[in-house]
């Protein structure tokens, strides 16, 4: 994967009042061209905790991470099970029903990072960035948690690839943003031949609120928000 991180600044995410602005927002763009699939313009923002942040929750482990550069560690966050209220993601983005072109879905869907996970590499320039992979679960399409006990685990839910480059800085120690490019790599189910692409930007801080001091200076938790453009040639508007 070749591209090259678009720097802007990632700060003044806020943690409520943009996540329903964003996930409130229409396509820019959004068409139907017969006989050649779908596309369109989406936003989406998402939240990925540590397991030491969820305790309640019992996640899959998860490696947090302090800010350095420690190339060849593979650090990972997730987003809490579908059926957790996670008021952030789930009104994530209009991107898992197009746009509300499958038909009885609603936009803004339920979405979990399942997981987030990156390694810190060194590029030709000197710097340091981070390159990963988020998968994303798609809980539903409509907003809010799906039923618990969930009848389809979220392992067998249908999937979407988000492949990233993003540069960061450590403002202080309590918080860590990044701003980069993103691309769509497909998934499972219906968006097996999704692509698109876009900027991809957050930050890293702990929920705790005597914020990272007691962590051993990790970050537990992140936010971010992606927006960006999506094709799928062979889209399945059935639900």
């Amino acid at each position: 994967m070749r591209m090259r991180p678009k720097l802007a600044s990632a700060g003044g995410i806020a943690l409520a009042g943009s996540a329903l602005a964003l996930a409130q927002m229409g396509p820019a763009t959004a068409q139907t061209t017969p006989g050649r699939g779908v596309k369109g313009d989406f936003s989406l923002i998402m939240m990925v905790h540590t397991s030491a942040s969820t305790p309640n929750f019992a996640t899959p482990a998860t490696r947090p991470w302090g800010g350095g550069g420690r190339q060849g560690v593979r650090f990972s966050y997730r987003s809490i099970p579908c059926t957790g209220a996670a008021p952030v993601n789930n009104i994530s983005s209009d991107l898992p029903s197009y746009n509300s072109r499958v038909p009885g879905s609603r936009a803004p869907s339920s979405l979990r990072a399942h997981p987030f996970a990156f390694n810190v590499r060194r590029t030709s320039d000197g710097r340091r960035e981070l390159q990963g992979r988020m998968t994303l679960t798609v809980c539903q399409l409509k907003p809010g948690p799906t039923a618990d006990p969930d009848p389809v685990p979220d392992t067998q839910k249908s999937k979407i690839i988000v492949k990233f480059r993003a540069r960061y800085t450590r403002r202080t120690a309590e918080s860590l943003n990044w701003t980069g490019r993103f691309r769509l790599a497909g998934g499972t189910g219906r968006y097996k031949d999704l692509t698109g692409s876009g900027e991809i930007a957050g930050y890293f801080f702990c929920f705790d609120p005597r914020g990272c001091a007691n962590t051993g200076r990790k970050y537990r938790d992140g936010q971010m928000v992606l927006h960006g453009s999506y094709a799928d040639p062979t889209p399945q508007l059935s639900d």
